[in-house]
């Protein structure tokens, strides 16, 4: 843009002419499109395919409880996980065509499938490390009333101490 004149600059001072409004900004990059997946798709393997179905489950599960108290870094997390992550491993499996998936295992030492597994099982740890957290807090209160109750009306052994 080239430099205004002392001309314009002072009829806009004085509010007789208008600046130009700023450039609107660039529109956000566009988002690939997270993959649908079937998980009845029979290029799962049935072990990959119930590793899959659990990690749903436990997302959905996990989700109801970090809405419930208003968490959305763990929403978020699990959003990924379900729309992008879980979604793209299996697609990116299914893609390998299947008189390929050897040279999987000639380049690690393993098979595909064991390593779409592995990976799952991963996100599996991952959910469930989430869920411990969650739980966390009611642990602390379940905890705490425990010992009220024993201050009350006489101690015992607590699995908390």
């Amino acid at each position: 843009m080239a430099d205004k004149g002392i001309f314009q600059r002072l009829l806009e001072a004085l509010g007789l002419v208008q600046p130009p409004p700023p450039p609107a900004p660039p529109p956000p990059p566009a988002q690939p499109a997270a993959p649908r997946v079937d998980l009845d798709d029979e290029r799962i393997p049935d072990s990959s395919r119930e590793r899959a179905a659990q990690i749903v489950g436990l997302v959905a599960d996990l989700q109801e409880r970090a809405r419930q108290r208003g968490l959305t870094d763990e929403l978020h997390e699990l959003e990924r996980i379900s729309s992008v992550h879980l979604p793209r491993l299996l697609e990116s499996y299914i893609e390998i065509p299947p008189e390929h998936r050897s040279e999987v295992f000639r380049q690690t030492g393993r098979s595909a499938s064991f390593l779409l597994n592995e990976r799952l099982d991963k996100m599996t740890a991952r959910l469930r490390e989430i869920s411990k957290m969650l739980a966390r807090d009611n642990l602390n209160a379940f905890s705490t009333n425990l010992h009220f109750v024993d201050g009350h009306y006489g101690s015992s052994e607590s699995p908390f101490d």
